[in-house]
């Protein structure tokens, strides 16, 4: 399994061909992709026929920077022609007119796009166990949650099906399925990445970033979806502490604590930075607005034909419009509480280290721990760019991941920070049954 960089070299160097490239990958999804259910559409003939065309520009010296990588795109992001759903069954027979400005950036770096990923039903969950497209499976263990609600496109480029994937964060959507999964996921700053052509669940909060295998995947595939934005290196980083309702997994806290020991031998300044934050209010405050999101981009859709959703997606929607105003105006108080106390730590420190997920996956068909998107949502409220990487194993065998949140603007220093901190926990590891 090759990473962006590498394959890249190998298409440069000529050891490997494009076209046989593509072909592997493809084989590959038709080999593990019936069990797996990372995708819900590929396009084969389209792959094939980029991969030409890639072949040619690598002959002729015109490779453009991801000339001939097979990236996968999350289902909620037009591409043009093909169908565009965000795992709504309703919307199963749509097709997008035009490219995503994102999926633009892509095509014009010279990425094959390989097809399209699996999702939670309206990127409303973190399970990726959708009813009508499949429930999509952990890579290093059948029966798991490779999270979500990106969940296909991590399950996707964990199991070597792709080699770099897009997916979209609103509280957590790439980068607790990062950490499941076992791989790399950034979620952008708002805005840094156009939204034009994404389905919203909330738009304030929603973006599209890179899922790879490393630090230096994310990258690469960032270095085209945004325009550049240079940042100062990382000096300090603040040691998330004092919170109140999450409980943590002990191997999730080793795993952290090991990262902060590894960024101090790396020059880093590490200090514990006491946080008053109170997930208990916080959870329920991001559920309502969740909620209230699904209901303003869905709710038509549903009461037009609500046998295209779930029941339980139709609870939502029937929960949203029974909402308090009073209740949700304390959730948005909290919200905004929570968001200045970590814009806070930030003029303390350079970025901050904290769990991705108060612990590793879960099987499906349990009810996901309410915790479970309590650390992500933090950079979602304060509308900060998060990296997640891969830092370790719980003892059964499960992926972990540490999370790093920067400064507004501070993606590229958050990703080389990251690059060097994966490198010294040296975590990475593929799927044994997809080796």
């Amino acid at each position: 399994m090759m990473g962006v960089n590498a394959l890249r070299a190998a298409y440069a160097d000529g050891r490997v061909s494009v076209v046989a490239a593509i072909d592997h990958h493809l084989a590959r999804i038709e080999r593990f992709d019936p069990d797996l259910r990372a995708f819900i559409f590929v396009d084969a003939a389209g792959a094939r026929a980029a991969a030409q065309d890639s072949a040619a520009r690598f002959e002729a010296g015109t490779a453009r920077p991801l000339e001939g990588v097979p990236v996968a795109i999350k289902g909620n992001i037009d591409v043009a022609g093909w169908p565009v759903s965000a795992g709504l069954n309703a919307w199963r027979d749509r097709r997008a007119p035009r490219d995503a400005a994102a999926v633009s950036r892509l095509r014009a770096a010279g990425a094959i796009l390989i097809g399209l990923t699996n999702l939670h039903e309206g990127a409303l969950g973190a399970t990726t166990d959708n009813p009508f497209f499949g429930q999509a499976q952990n890579p290093h263990r059948p029966g798991y949650t490779p999270g979500g609600s990106s969940g296909g496109s991590a399950a996707a480029v964990a199991a070597g099906l792709c080699t770099a994937a897009l997916g979209t964060d609103t509280l957590g959507s790439i980068r607790i399925p990062a950490s499941y999964c076992g791989i790399s996921g950034l979620k952008p700053g708002p805005g840094r990445v156009p939204p034009d052509g994404l389905i919203p669940l909330v738009p304030r909060w929603d973006v599209i970033g890179p899922l790879g295998r490393s630090a230096a995947d994310c990258a690469a595939l960032f270095a085209v979806l945004a325009d550049g934005q240079p940042s100062p290196a990382i000096a300090r980083v603040a040691l998330l502490s004092g919170w109140r309702g999450a409980e943590v997994d002990p191997a999730v806290d080793a795993a952290v604590r090991l990262s902060a020991s590894l960024l101090e031998g790396l020059g880093i300044e590490v200090r514990s930075r006491h946080a008053a934050i109170d997930f208990d209010r916080l959870r329920l405050a991001g559920f309502l607005e969740a909620s209230i999101g699904a209901r303003d981009a869905f709710g038509a859709a549903a009461e037009q034909e609500p046998s295209g959703f779930s029941p339980a997606f139709l609870i939502y929607l029937r929960f949203a419009g029974d909402i308090d105003p009073s209740a949700r105006a304390q959730g948005l108080k909290a919200i905004e509480t929570a968001a200045t106390e970590v814009r806070a730590l930030l003029r303390m420190a350079d970025a901050i280290l904290l769990p991705a997920t108060p612990q590793a996956a879960f099987p499906h068909g349990e009810h996901g721990p309410a915790t479970l998107a309590d650390f992500t949502s933090l950079a979602s409220f304060a509308g900060l760019p998060a990296l997640v990487v891969p830092a370790g194993w719980t003892a059964d065998g499960l992926p972990l991941g540490v999370q790093l949140i920067g400064r507004d603007g501070g993606e590229l220093a958050l990703l080389d920070l990251g690059a060097r901190l994966e490198a010294a926990l040296n975590a990475w590891r593929p799927p044994a049954a997809y080796r």
